[in-house]
């Protein structure tokens, strides 16, 4: 890509959108290698003296001739932007939190405990038991490590339940545990951080930044507990991050425009209202 020219709107039949025209070539010349640039031309037009469907503007010879040198300058302008190929580059990667979680002792956790295929294969006579130990912590909450205690306090009361089963365990975890954002970090047998799919999340990182240096100074202060996901990688060249393109051109061709003074808006809508009560009036005589 050589040149993006941004065209006005509403200079095409059957169309009111905007367009863009694209500079495509594989001879360069020298100065351009390894830049695009782009030329936002959408202020440069003319209105007709009547449109015809959607097409209300034109482009007048001066103006094609404006944008013309715009390209012919290949310099940064008011309009033109020059820029490095990699600037529109960006590696996206993503971003994990770990899953917390909290037992939320109540009568729905019992009732999806009693759904469990664990719960399904004790007896009845082990159900009794544990249901009343639950009973018994009823409207309690606790930290995502508190069920294996609460199994080894219970088979400790009461031999007949026999030894803990890891399954069991489980079971309770699944049936009482509650996302909470000041919960526990929650993590397999290993050791290894479970993430929350909840709130998996991505990053668009520049091709020109470094990405770790970009998520300590873009993420960490956020979220301090985020990681980067190793294994999301880019087909192609095998590293860390999905590579992308993107050329928008409002980030880079935006003019601010200030907002009109209060008082010019006032004074305008005070005289639009005089001339709907004068018509008013007319109508009402």
């Amino acid at each position: 890509v050589e040149a993006i020219i941004a065209l006005p709107t509403e200079i095409f039949f059957r169309t009111g959108i905007g367009t863009y025209i694209w500079l495509l070539t594989n001879k360069k010349a020298g100065a351009r290698k390894g830049y695009v640039q782009l030329i936002n031309a959408g202020e440069l037009c003319t209105p007709m003296r009547k449109s015809e469907g959607n097409k209300r503007r034109m482009i007048s010879d001066e103006q094609i001739q404006e944008i013309a040198r715009e390209y012919q300058a290949f310099e940064s302008s008011e309009i033109s932007r020059v820029m490095g190929h990699q600037e529109f580059g960006y590696r996206r990667i993503r971003v994990l939190r770990p899953l917390r979680m909290k037992l939320k002792i109540n009568a729905t956790g019992l009732e999806r405990l009693e759904a469990e295929k664990a719960w399904a294969k004790m007896k009845i006579s082990e159900q009794s038991i544990w249901k009343a130990a639950l009973e018994a912590n009823l409207g309690s909450t606790h930290e995502y490590g508190w069920a294996e205690k609460f199994a080894a306090e219970a088979t400790l009361a009461n031999p007949e339940l026999g030894k803990i089963k890891a399954i069991f365990v489980k079971a309770i975890r699944n049936a009482f545990g509650e996302r909470d954002p000041e919960g526990e970090v929650v993590t397999k047998a290993n050791g290894e951080v479970i993430p929350d799919t909840d709130l998996t999340d991505y990053e668009s990182v520049p091709l020109i930044e470094d990405i770790r240096d970009y998520f300590a100074r873009e993420v960490l202060p956020h979220v301090p507990d985020a990681w980067i996901d190793e294994s999301f990688v880019d087909e192609r060249d095998g590293q860390l991050g999905k590579v992308g393109y993107e050329i928008n051109f409002n980030r880079y061709l935006f003019k601010y425009q200030p907002p009109r003074p209060l008082e010019q808006i006032d004074a305008e809508l005070k005289q639009v209202e005089a001339e709907i009560r004068a018509i008013l009036d007319e109508v009402t005589e």
